[in-house]
């Protein structure tokens, strides 16, 4: 078993084993919220409400779809959706829902495409939206196909980032939306060529926690979606968006339905809980980014 093999063997039993947990402390939206930085009271978990947390998410994906101009209007709006990394298929069900249009998911994890699947036909949704085991980096998928392509949390995942973004192109109808939101490091200054050591030994913590290959920055995926052609590129760091979601995920761990239902999921999910305080020092200083990324296929 190569590299990439034991790494996405990872990612697939992670997410088998963590999945139940997150659904049943955080719902079926497995992603940052989107929080109003005006708002103090958002700013300390402690006063803040699951709900809260839960509506945040929710504001994420509205956020995403308003940055990158998606359209209400029926004529204009996507009607085929791919969700690249879809978890439990919330992101599929919400936008299927929203725009009245068919949706497929795919994951490395065979326990978390089979719950989407339970969960879309419990929500009659079971002719809407679709989930499978898929590889982001071989997508199951002919080329040109969506008027959408997703990819929420997943990118930091994959080991090719070339790769990944080429068939997030690939996938894409003529005229299609790209939306990528992922993890990144800070972009370099002139004239570093690197991340310093003490920055490096932090992320790589973070790596063997969560699976995760090298890390790129924003404007490494800005370089490889112009490379493409790919038109209307558009970037923002939402850093200050989300920073009150890792205090609430670690919150959470420490009731007693979270710190019971942690010590019963496995190891992996432990070893991944134990190094949430390093996402937020990353966050602090300035070098872990939340990023997104959109851009648009070229009709032509």
């Amino acid at each position: 078993m190569n590299s990439e093999e034991r790494l996405k063997k990872g990612i697939a039993e992670l997410y088998d084993e963590s999945s139940g947990l997150w659904e049943d402390l955080w719902g079926d939206h497995m992603h940052h919220g989107f929080y109003d930085v005006n708002n103090k009271d958002t700013n300390n978990s402690k006063v803040s409400l699951p709900s809260d947390h839960r509506s945040a998410q929710i504001r994420m994906i509205e956020e995403a779809l308003r940055f990158a101009g998606i359209s209400d209007d029926p004529i204009k709006r996507p009607k085929s959706i791919v969700d690249v990394g879809c978890g439990i298929g919330g992101s599929s069900r919400y936008l299927s829902r929203k725009y009245d249009a068919h949706c497929q998911g795919i994951t490395l994890s065979p326990v978390q495409a089979q719950r989407a699947e339970a969960l879309a036909s419990a929500q009659g949704l079971a002719d809407k939206v679709s989930f499978q085991v898929g590889d982001a980096l071989n997508q199951p998928f002919p080329d040109a196909q969506f008027d959408l392509v997703w990819s929420m949390e997943s990118g930091e995942h994959m080991p090719n980032k070339s790769k990944f973004v080429n068939e997030l192109a690939r996938v894409a109808a003529p005229g299609a939306t790209i939306i990528l939101v992922t993890w990144c490091h800070r972009d370099l200054s002139s004239p570093e060529e690197s991340l310093r050591p003490k920055e490096r030994n932090l992320l790589k913590k973070i790596c063997d926690a969560y699976y995760l290959p090298e890390w790129c920055s924003t404007s490494d995926y800005v370089k490889l979606l112009e490379s493409l052609n790919l038109e209307d590129i558009k970037a923002a760091d939402w850093s200050d968006y989300v920073a009150p979601f890792w205090p609430a995920v670690i919150s959470s761990a420490f009731t007693w339905k979270g710190f019971t239902s942690l010590l019963r999921s496995g190891w992996k999910t432990i070893k991944g809980a134990l190094v949430m305080p390093l996402m937020i020092r990353g966050y602090k200083m300035g070098l872990i980014k939340f990023a997104i990324i959109t851009c648009r296929k070229p009709l032509t």
